[in-house]
């Protein structure tokens, strides 16, 4: 497999902290909720907003931008110079796009942080809803959301066959690790990977039937419409509460990635 320099391995371990801090906040504050402690349904980019309200909370801004611009670097690295070995094969081909797509959704989220950091951006809300409305105005366009929510829900189906055969275990430094902490990767993983299988699922159901049905009413934009959707259901708080947890796992898994993750490096 292709080399990397130390470099992007540094960005690479310091991403995946940062995508684990931002996770575990999202995945905090619906367990608060659902525990009646307070907390509320957020998003990546709440979570951030979160994380500028603390003590030093544009400090820490810095750092998470920081952070989420290394994950995109390295995202981009293991895309171009398919540090996997995937290949250039449809399967190989496909993984590697996914790379590049989840590079640049951090890349976006890391410029969120760093214009809060540097007081370009009020962190207001601001409305998402509409995401969809002008591709609704044409059969093409409802064609092409249909096709977007068909790759969500492949994405979820993938998520889930991933945890279920824990390949990403291969992905670690298993000789730097006890046997508590490889228990600890392989529980995590699952749960955390599954966490957000269930979360992309509803995202690109909802996607798929404002597509069908032409409206989009109810449309769904992220993560945060998805635990609101759970959150609505039957026994809801009990279900955000199962959700927050898988957060909260899926965080611990990118922390561990972060710090026993192999890098083939120079």
């Amino acid at each position: 497999m292709p080399e990397v320099p130390a470099w992007i391995e540094s960005l690479g371990r310091f991403g995946h902290f940062a995508k684990g801090l931002v996770y575990f906040i999202m995945g905090f504050l619906a367990f608060k909720l659902a525990i009646g402690a307070g907390g509320e349904i957020a998003g990546a980019r709440d979570a951030i907003r979160e994380i500028g309200q603390q003590p030093f909370g544009r400090f820490l801004l810095g750092l998470v931008a920081i952070g989420l611009l290394g994950y995109f670097a390295w995202r981009a690295v293991q895309a171009g110079k398919d540090t996997d070995g995937v290949g250039n094969g449809v399967k190989g081909v496909c993984k590697r796009i996914g790379y590049a797509v989840s590079g640049v959704a951090y890349l976006s989220l890391g410029c969120f942080a760093g214009s809060l950091a540097l007081g370009w951006s009020s962190g207001g809300n601001g409305s998402q809803g509409g995401a969809a409305s002008p591709l609704l105005e044409s059969t093409w366009g409802r064609i092409a959301l249909g096709l977007a929510g068909a790759v969500t829900v492949a994405v979820a189906c993938y998520f889930f066959y991933k945890a279920y055969r824990a390949k990403f275990m291969t992905k670690y430094e298993l000789s730097a690790m006890s046997e508590t902490t490889r228990k600890l990767a392989l529980h995590a993983g699952r749960t955390g990977i599954s966490t957000r299988g269930i979360a992309f699922a509803i995202i690109g159901g909802f996607i798929l039937m404002s597509a069908i049905r032409g409206t989009s009413d109810g449309e769904i934009a992220g993560m945060s419409d998805a635990l609101a959707a759970i959150a609505a259901q039957t026994y809801g708080k009990i279900l955000i509460g199962i959700t927050g947890f898988g957060l909260m796992c899926y965080a611990v898994h990118m922390l561990l990635m972060g710090w026993y993750r192999r890098f083939n490096v120079k």
